[in-house]
């Protein structure tokens, strides 16, 4: 049992949770729900769907989650194996399950279930507090800026052939990786939320970007962009608004994915929303590239340190003048 329970306690200890399916499940399907909902009321989330919110889109399981079938359900599992992510858990009294499923919870009635979970109440917050995750190498990150930091600006660019990248930034890259950096690039991306660039015309001048990095033996581990712009009409610039610098959405995406350590990673932006968002995330490092709008960029950087006395950066001229740390 300890077992499961410490898998019950990191599934919810790293935002996940517990999926049960409704169709085709057996008769006392309720009884297998009493448990989450009177003896862990909150702390465990877990939530019961149809096949067919999988099917028409309405809900989308997450890799941590645990998805639960029952003996049964065989047809269900069939239907939703390309629909799902998550682990998943088989319920049968026999020992064997599909080969598709994870994890095997034998018992022949729903009594040892319910004495499980009687059995986490106690332990269930420790098992919280205690976990770690040993293996992960948290590493710290480069968080680039894409115009005028990667590439040259081109305003709302939908042209893959003006892409030109900024001279010093293969060599910033490179620099990045020998010491053992992660490099992602995080770019407000307004012209697609305004309807000025499509996502194809977006995609295509990624795509440049990436290649002309990689003709000179550079790459980006992770990018992520945000196509909010507030007021805007079109969905993309109504959708994700925590995602927009000087929001930190974009940080704490690669930082989930990526197992960044946030305290000992780099920001360059050429923006004061760059900075901004990159300590509000935790990042140790800012420095502000010089540009025709330096003096504007102080000019609110200075009143955001105003208000955190914590916040610092560092202006540069070049990419040469940012330091890295050994590790």
């Amino acid at each position: 049992m300890k077992s499961w329970a410490q898998l019950v306690a990191d599934t919810v200890r790293m935002g996940g949770v517990l999926v049960f399916i409704k169709d085709q499940a057996p008769q006392d399907f309720q009884q297998w729900l009493e448990p989450l909902s009177q003896s862990f009321a909150m702390k465990i989330p877990f939530t019961v769907r149809n096949k067919s919110d999988f099917a028409n889109g309405r809900y989308q399981t997450g890799v941590h989650d645990l998805i639960f079938f029952f003996e049964g359900q065989e047809a269900v599992l069939a239907e939703l194996d390309a629909l799902v992510q998550g682990q998943r858990v088989w319920i049968a009294p026999g020992n064997t399950s599909p080969a598709t499923v994870d994890y095997l919870w034998t018992t022949e009635d729903v009594s040892a279930w319910v004495a499980f979970w009687s059995s986490l109440v106690p332990q269930f917050d420790s098992l919280i507090e205690n976990w770690s995750s040993p293996e992960m190498d948290h590493a710290p990150c480069l968080f680039l800026d894409r115009d005028d930091v990667v590439v040259k600006n081109v305003p709302y660019n939908k042209d893959p052939h003006q892409v030109e990248l900024i001279p010093e930034v293969v060599e910033l890259i490179h620099r990045a990786h020998a010491e053992g950096y992660w490099v992602a690039l995080v770019t407000n991306q307004s012209g697609i939320g305004r309807g000025r660039i499509s996502w194809q015309e977006y995609k295509q001048v990624h795509q440049r970007m990436l290649k002309l990095l990689a003709n000179e033996g550079a790459w980006i581990d992770e990018c992520v962009w945000s196509s909010y712009i507030e007021n805007e009409s079109v969905p993309e610039g109504r959708l994700l608004a925590g995602l927009r610098k000087p929001r930190a959405g974009m940080f704490q995406m690669v930082k989930d994915k990526l197992k960044i350590d946030m305290k000992n990673s780099i920001m360059v932006g050429d923006s004061a929303t760059d900075l901004m968002a990159a300590y509000s995330a935790g990042i140790g490092s800012c420095y502000l590239f010089r540009s025709e709008k330096l003096d504007k960029e102080r000019e609110t950087l200075e009143k955001f340190r105003a208000e955190n006395s914590k916040f610092s950066y560092q202006a540069i001229s070049a990419a040469a003048d940012i330091s890295f740390g050994r590790l």
